[in-house]
């Protein structure tokens, strides 16, 4: 619990204000003193000291000084007066709600005391910017200059040499013409075989032969890269769904290279349907369709299995699959289309969607006239108030 000071002197002239508080073994580095227009604190260890100056006082001509024992304020008056006391003889409320207003006033003057000198130390920062900037113009003309006058003086000298060469190969040319003519003679059949003596071409090399190359990449089951140290559990897996995959009547690898073809794989996809083996059935279908991606009845025979099955989403899918490869409409796909929006529509119902599904149905009932899809549209509109 911090020890409040009451005992203080103080002595004041017209101009200024001096308080004196004692403290026990003060340490400068550890006391905390805050000082404003009308409010004085001291903190030090257990020591607590505060005071409200009766009138205001110049806080940039004023100052505080640390002893062994004593906190010092040297206090400037704002205006000269006497004071008939150091502090407002005020009720306690008063005093508290003055205390807060004066340090919300002192806490905003710091604040814009902060403010000013960060703007400040802005400005002397873009001031010297802006100087350093003019410093390198400056210096980088100066080195232009030095180079265009180095560059001139260089220019200059090659010229004057060019100029030389010249004139001396003008004065030495009659001479030598005489040397040349009196001790060395050119046949005329010699200076002939030299002008027309043919110039031999390089022979290039005809271009490459092109040629493609075909790369086959080892086929992989699963989309990441093939690590070493998962290659049992990898094989495992796979042998998982091969065995899940025969229990359920078909497997691919099972189908004999003759089978290969989307007609039997339909066939057979249809048999599994009638037997209500609707997973073979979704396997052969699926397996077609990755062989022949655009036969049509694939996807049409997939989405009924899926519907049976329960999985509602993929019917959706397949009905859409199988009505972007029934464009164009025409009469021979009426059918077709009529029951792949019929089943889409079935299958949004069941999926929650029943405004959607509802709209479907009636594009199919309009498309072709069917009794099962009349009943499937009264029970959802009866079921569901629509």
């Amino acid at each position: 619990m911090p020890i409040v000071i009451k005992d203080y002197d103080w002595k004041q002239t017209k101009q200024d204000l001096s308080v004196h508080i004692p403290l026990k073994v003060l340490c400068e580095q550890k006391a905390d003193i805050f000082t404003s227009k009308r409010y004085l604190k001291v903190k030090y260890e257990q020591y607590f000291f505060e005071l409200i100056l009766l009138h205001s006082i110049d806080v940039s001509k004023s100052q505080c000084k640390l002893t062994d024992d004593n906190v010092i304020f040297e206090l400037r008056k704002e205006e000269e007066q006497t004071w008939h006391s150091l502090e407002p003889d005020i009720p306690k409320k008063e005093k508290l709600e003055l205390k807060k207003r004066l340090l919300d006033e002192a806490y905003s003057r710091i604040q814009e005391q902060d403010k000013e000198k960060i703007n400040k130390k802005a400005e002397l920062k873009r001031v010297a910017v802006r100087e350093q900037i003019e410093l390198d113009t400056i210096q980088r003309d100066r080195i232009e200059e030095v180079k265009t006058e180095e560059k001139t003086n260089a220019l200059g000298d090659v010229n004057q040499w060019s100029a030389e060469i010249a004139t001396n190969t003008r004065i030495d040319s009659p001479k030598k013409q005489h040397n040349i003519n009196s001790k060395n003679k050119i046949s005329t059949h010699a200076a002939n075989k030299i002008l027309i003596k043919p110039t031999i071409e390089a022979i290039l090399p005809s271009p490459r032969a092109v040629k493609t190359l075909e790369i086959e990449f080892t086929p992989r089951e699963f989309p990441t890269p093939s690590r070493e140290s998962q290659l049992d559990e990898e094989n495992e897996w796979l042998s998982k769904q091969a065995e899940a995959r025969r229990s359920a009547g078909f497997i691919s690898e099972d189908v004999r290279p003759e089978e290969r073809n989307p007609q039997f794989l339909k066939a057979k996809g249809d048999e599994f349907l009638r037997n209500k083996n609707y997973l073979g059935a979704i396997s052969a279908y699926s397996f077609g369709i990755k062989i022949c991606p655009k036969f049509v009845d694939l996807h049409i025979a997939r989405s009924e299995a899926h519907f049976l099955v329960g999985n509602f989403n993929k019917a959706v899918q397949d009905c859409s699959s199988a009505l972007d490869l029934l464009k164009p409409a025409v009469s021979l796909n009426l059918n077709e289309r009529a029951l792949c929006v019929g089943r889409r529509g079935e299958a949004l119902c069941k999926l929650g969607f029943i405004k959607q599904g509802v709209e479907e149905l009636k594009i199919s009932l309009q498309l072709k006239p069917s009794p099962y899809f009349t009943t499937v549209l009264e029970t959802i509109r009866n079921e569901n108030a629509v």
